[in-house]
């Protein structure tokens, strides 16, 4: 074969893995079932009254009536979880012997509630009835919300009882202090208690440790120095000892109550440490001082909930760019992913993204990719009122919501199904697509030591033969990542891969491919190569991911140019047969059409082709394995 054919073919080939459809073949018995089970939850905040109490009362009744409507909506907008904050600042929501009733309940802390209503206890039960699960969520060292409430505090609150203990940050806002050892305890006891004394589901923290750097420690950090020349460790060091613990404590009580995080959305970034994602943000690492990431690898967690309350191509912190991070991060682990989003901006963001009907379809997005990976298994809306103040977001969520499903569990049983629900729905399952012609012998075995392909079990031969030449890794030693997306950076990375062996030089790239980038090299010979396109204006949205129907125009361009397909296809007799094939937008009909016409795509079996879907990793990996059989047979 010459050289200049040679080359072709490798363009092709990996051209074609870069823009992967859904293209394999599917045994009847190899497609992944709906889940049953997938985390549909809603923070309930009470610090400053923003969800519940409206207003501060002691009045039991209302208590009662406005915690029943909270409910009432929750379980009509679908959701089986709440995350319901039960210590907002240094105080509960629930007959604490540890910190007093809480202010923003009763309007004066300290002051119970009247006839002796607990509203923790009622949430819990009330909950439960309703097929809901109840989560008790917690600021851990929070004591006040604001330096005016400093001198508002009860006479048995920690603050009060142990003054050496507080530290107060740049605004005033008093904290316990997380370097000593003696608030951890203090945290602990609180969290020992309501799983003693209150059949919650989980404890949840949110986002909030060390609230800056701007703590005077250094009274606190002296003891420990020696140990921790860094003091940013050690500020680390205290937190990572919060989190363990916690989770002991609460296994030890009832080792089926959950224990998870949503913290910040950014552990790190990567231009200032390793390992970080590819972001530009404040990071939870760094200014914070929690390593959540290392939580998740330490198995102190049963689930993290990163608060990802960013846009897809958000520069600086684009959603999808973190969920896959997350993906990566959680894959090798026993520690369950959830996304926390922020449907408050869908409700009154300021940023265009977010404004008005594009905030409903982002979120909509969101939750949709979340459903396509094998990795994310659910997600919090932040917060309950942004439903209440916004109809176009309540219909959102009762739409995503309609077809029942239970929320995850840790050996306590399924959570009781509401005794009403709408009627089932007929599940979209993918139409056989066509088998290749031969599966490769496993020779090499390489792709055995993956632990997360069970569900793709048909497919090892042809995932071991690529990952054996080369073309494809995992995203670890052990796991593949099927169903994380491939964003276009990545995918072009594979491009290069398959073509280290032609040379191509590029003398100009896409402007927001920068030089610092690792894939900069890889997308500039791909833009040199034609077979690389940008989005308008020289750029390339390296960071975004490719729909369906951009894949298959893509594929469609480059087989088209080198003659392997027709470049007139049947267009309405290929797509007529989908219900949903006016979703295809004109420029992406002849592409899908002929992908459809070559078996290079399929449908699935509620008639829908989904031209708006994204494509995933073994959908690409798959892709090149089938593209070299229709190479074979020119």
């Amino acid at each position: 074969m010459k050289k200049y054919e040679f080359s072709m073919r490798l363009i092709v080939f990996a051209v074609c893995a870069v823009i992967a459809v859904n293209l394999f073949y599917i045994p009847e018995s190899g497609m992944v079932e709906a889940e049953e089970t997938e985390m549909r939850a809603v923070w309930v905040a009470t610090v400053a009254n923003l969800d519940y109490p409206a207003q501060a009362t002691t009045d039991a009744w209302q208590l009662r009536v406005q915690l029943d409507e909270v409910l009432n909506n929750c379980e009509d907008m679908g959701f089986n979880t709440i995350f319901l904050q039960v210590r907002p600042s240094g105080d509960a929501l629930y007959n604490s012997s540890v910190y007093p009733w809480s202010r923003y309940l009763t309007g004066t802390q300290g002051v119970a509630p009247s006839d002796g209503f607990d509203p923790l206890e009622y949430a819990v039960t009330e909950a439960h009835k309703r097929g809901i699960q109840l989560h008790a969520w917690i600021n851990p060292y929070r004591v006040t919300n604001s330096s005016a409430d400093n001198d508002r505090l009860a006479a048995n609150n920690p603050a009060v009882l142990r003054p050496d203990l507080v530290l107060t940050d740049s605004t005033g806002k008093m904290y316990l202090n997380p370097g000593e050892a003696d608030s951890i305890e203090i945290i602990l006891e609180g969290i020992r208690e309501i799983v003693r004394n209150y059949d919650v589901d989980g404890i949840h923290m949110d986002d909030y440790f060390y609230p800056s750097s701007g703590f005077d420690d250094s009274a606190s950090y002296y003891k420990y120095q020696d140990q921790y020349p860094n003091k940013a460790d050690w500020r680390r060091s205290m937190v990572n000892t919060l989190i363990s613990c916690a989770y002991s404590a609460i296994k030890e009580i009832d080792p089926s109550c959950m224990f998870g995080v949503s913290p910040s959305g950014i552990w790190a970034n990567a231009s200032d440490t390793p390992g970080g994602s590819d972001t530009n943000g404040n990071s939870s690492y760094h200014s914070l001082y929690a390593d959540t990431k290392y939580w998740v690898e330490s198995g102190f967690l049963d689930y993290i909930m990163p608060q990802i309350y960013w846009y897809i191509g958000q520069s600086g912190s684009d959603y999808n760019t973190l969920i896959n991070w997350w993906a990566g991060v959680c894959a090798p682990t026993n520690v369950k992913l959830y996304i926390g989003e922020a449907a408050y901006k869908a409700a009154s963001g300021s940023d265009a993204a977010w404004r008005g009907q594009n905030g409903v379809n982002e979120l909509r997005t969101h939750v949709e990719m979340g459903r396509q990976s094998q990795y994310i298994d659910g997600y919090s809306m932040y917060a309950y009122s942004s439903f209440m103040n916004n109809s176009s977001l309540y219909n959102l969520i009762k739409e995503l919501n309609q077809t029942p499903a239970s929320a995850p569990t840790l050996g306590g049983g399924e959570t009781a199904q509401p005794t009403q629900s709408p009627a089932d729905e007929p599940e979209a399952v993918p139409t056989e697509a066509p088998q290749p012609t031969q599966a490769p012998s496993s020779s090499s075995g390489s792709a055995s030591r993956f632990t997360d392909m069970a569900e793709y079990d048909w497919a090892m031969p042809y995932i071991d033969a690529l990952v054996a030449d080369g073309i494809v890794n995992g995203i670890s030693e052990t796991q593949f990542g099927p169903d994380i997306y491939v964003s276009r950076a990545d995918a072009t990375a594979l491009l290069y891969r398959t073509l280290k062996e032609v040379d191509i030089e590029f003398t100009d790239n896409f402007t927001d491919v920068t030089p610092d980038k690792y894939y900069y090299d890889e997308i500039g010979q791909a833009k040199a190569a034609g077979v690389a396109w940008g989005v308008g204006g020289n750029l390339f949205n390296p960071d975004g991911t490719l729909l369906r129907q951009d894949m298959a125009t893509l594929a469609y361009r480059v087989l088209r140019g080198r003659q392997i397909v027709s470049s007139i296809p049947n267009t309405a007799k290929a797509l007529n047969n989908y219900s949903d094939w006016s979703d295809i937008d004109f420029y992406a009909r002849d592409a899908i059409a002929s992908c459809v016409e070559n078996n290079l795509m399929g449908g699935y079996g509620d008639g829908t082709i989904r031209p708006k879907d994204f494509a995933t990793r073994i959908e690409v990996a798959l892709f090149v394995y089938r593209i070299g059989e229709l190479l074979d047979a020119q």
